[in-house]
């Protein structure tokens, strides 16, 4: 309107117009100066949009996040409701999140004990924040075992050094960590009959040392942008002269549209070079990850697809999952069809089976899954999930016994062009606040469809994991956890099939704080004391029981 008056009436304007600013800013003054009538309510516009800073991704915890390994280790993740979401929330607070120096604090945790194998257990943690900005903390590990067959015995001692530091007047976070294991594995399935052979040629001595750096930011860009950023390295070798050098970078984006909708896209590169006595090979990888994630509560999805690249060529892998809560609102529908991608190495392969020869040559393994389930709760304590899945593998990793040697006593890993894996997963879970957690977990699965092996040798067709936690009070602690399995398909001399018979192994821990800063602890493991074999030709360690004491003062918090 005014656009039109400057056009049609613009000699008007000429004229008038310095006279009606005159009374605008005359009136706008006295409109300051003089109180309000007959004003019942004022409205306050503010551009300030307050917003909670993200949490950094490092704590430090008063006991150490790794479990013993002095066992079979259960990592099987049971949730503790109907659904978990992969994001891991924080608590909102009323204003923007601020570091609270008063709870700065140093934790200082040491675990010791010995057991009926020759077996020294030792275990230190030392934690400290320095300020509001910088922690760092310190670990350190060892443990050694000797049973009774002949060179049954290990060793396995580890540092681990980590820290953070979030840029002041900045919003990024820097953070890493410095690694290094060492383990003396021996090689003591060999079969009765045969000359006792020398130490070195069955010892296996293996040294890791590695660490990663990372960045990551604190609070959305203007635009909306969460991004971060992780560059890994690692060094593996071995007594027989195999050595292996890994890197890796990471780079994941996404962006938060509206309240419900974000899209992302991941890059991800890897190299890995292994040297074995004249010879070498090379394992490079790269992958990219573009998606749309939708979440409102009761729909919720991610659509994407994976292209990845190494030495056999590119492929494009799906990466589609729904989650849909149906009329109850304890059941839930899943489904999806994903894709993944592992990048298979020396040291890797070695953590699965401690006995493997150096491989001649290394495949990365990519994997299509489409899968159906449900995820339900009977109660606010009871909760349970069915799955079945249909998985095609592509260059599998498989363990098969060398039995070109005169020994026995090792295994080579070969890949499995192509297996399709059929499976059913089921778990119940009941926990009561911190008390009392019981669960059960059955999985079942059908190897077939192998293109050049018979057999999927070593893996197991079925694992059921159950097990209990419970809270006698304030000061006494009861755990224990039962692992039942049907063992796996290997093979023998002159290429004889063969099944490994299952076992049940049944282990229970005991902890008793008997003073502010102590604890007495026993752990029990194989209690049905079963001879069982995971691999062909190494029997486990029998009947075995470790105590001893643990000291772990309340945080020093800086006044």
């Amino acid at each position: 309107m005014i656009q039109a008056l400057h056009i049609n009436n613009w000699v008007v304007y000429k004229i008038y117009g310095v006279s009606i600013g005159l009374l605008l800013v005359f009136f706008s003054i006295e409109g300051w100066a003089q109180p309000a009538q007959g004003v019942k309510s004022v409205d306050i516009v503010s551009a300030y949009k307050p917003s909670v800073r993200k949490v950094s991704k490092f704590q430090f915890l008063p006991n150490l996040p790794t479990p013993d390994n002095s066992r079979v280790s259960l990592r099987y993740a049971i949730p503790t409701q109907g659904w978990q979401s992969e994001f891991k929330l924080k608590p909102v607070m009323p204003l923007a999140y601020q570091t609270d120096s008063s709870k700065l604090h140093t934790t200082v945790y040491i675990k010791a004990g010995y057991g009926n194998l020759k077996s020294p257990y030792f275990r230190a943690h030392f934690s400290k924040a320095i300020d509001q900005y910088t922690a760092y903390a310190i670990s350190t590990y060892h443990q050694s075992a000797k049973g009774k067959q002949l060179f049954q015995q290990f060793a396995h001692t580890g540092v681990f050094i980590n820290g953070t530091k979030k840029l002041s007047n900045r919003p990024f976070t820097v953070d890493g960590n410095i690694e290094f294991n060492r383990q003396a594995v021996y090689k003591y399935g060999f079969p009765t009959g045969v000359a006792i052979p020398a130490i070195d040629s069955i010892k296996n001595i293996v040294t890791e040392a590695g660490g990663r750096v990372g960045f990551s930011r604190s609070v959305l860009t203007d635009f909306g942008l969460s991004y971060q950023g992780d560059l890994f390295f690692n060094s593996f070798s071995d007594q027989a002269g195999g050595r292996e050098l890994a890197v890796r970078l990471r780079l994941p984006l996404q962006k938060f549209i509206e309240e419900n909708w974000s899209i992302g896209l991941a890059v991800d590169l890897q190299t890995i070079q292994l040297k074995r006595e004249i010879t070498s090979l090379r394992n490079n990888s790269m992958g990219l990850l573009l998606g749309v994630k939708h979440a409102n509560g009761r729909l919720n999805f991610n659509a994407g697809i994976n292209p990845v690249w190494d030495k056999t060529g590119g492929q494009l892998l799906p990466q589609v999952s729904v989650t849909y809560k149906l009329d109850s609102s304890r059941l839930m529908l899943v489904a999806g069809w994903e894709g993944k991608f592992v990048v298979n190495t020396y040291q890797q392969l070695f953590s699965t089976n401690n006995w493997i020869n150096i491989p001649l040559q290394l495949f990365n393994t990519k994997t299509k899954e489409a899968y159906i389930g449900l995820n339900g709760a009977l109660s606010p304590y009871f909760t349970y999930a069915v799955r079945g899945a249909g998985l095609t593998h592509q260059n599998m990793p498989l363990f098969v016994n060398d039995t070109s040697q005169l020994l026995k006593n090792a295994f080579k890993v070969v890949f499995e062009p192509r297996m399709v894996q059929l499976q059913i997963k089921g778990e119940i879970n009941y926990q009561m606040g911190q008390r009392i957690h019981l669960y059960s977990a059955l999985q079942l699965n059908k190897f077939n469809a192998l293109v050049e092996q018979e057999k999927a040798w070593g893996l197991l067709p079925i694992e059921w994991k159950s097990g209990s936690r419970v809270l006698f009070g304030k000061n006494f602690s009861w755990q224990t956890d039962l692992y039942i399995w049907r063992g796996a398909q290997f093979l023998q001399t002159g290429r004889k099939l063969d099944r490994l018979k299952g076992a049940a192994d049944l282990s229970t821990q005991l902890e008793f704080q008997f003073a502010k800063s102590w604890q007495l602890w026993t752990r029990v493991g194989n209690i049905f004391n079963q001879s069982y074999q995971r691999w062909a030709q190494y029997p486990v360690y029998g009947f075995n029981f470790m105590a001893g004491v643990v000291f772990s003062p309340d945080p020093k918090r800086k006044p």
